[in-house]
């Protein structure tokens, strides 16, 4: 499976645990775990990006590579 953790700067250091996570289960072999996570992580930056349009340029990017962006 391919890596998806976002790389996150200082504004958004608080924010992604969900890819962490995400990160954490494929690394014990849990795929579908990670998924759940991933998506998690998707919705939590929809949510932010919805709120303040323009920002977090590499959350945006990470939505569209991996085909979660709406």
């Amino acid at each position: 499976m391919r890596s998806e953790t976002l790389k996150y700067g200082s504004k958004g250091r608080n924010l992604p645990t969900y890819s962490d996570r995400g990160e954490q289960a494929i690394r014990q072999g849990d795929s579908e775990i990670a998924e759940a996570w991933f998506d998690q992580a998707a919705e939590y930056w929809k949510q932010a990006l919805a709120l303040t349009p323009g920002n977090y340029i590499e959350a945006q990017n990470w939505l569209k590579i991996t085909r979660r962006f709406e």
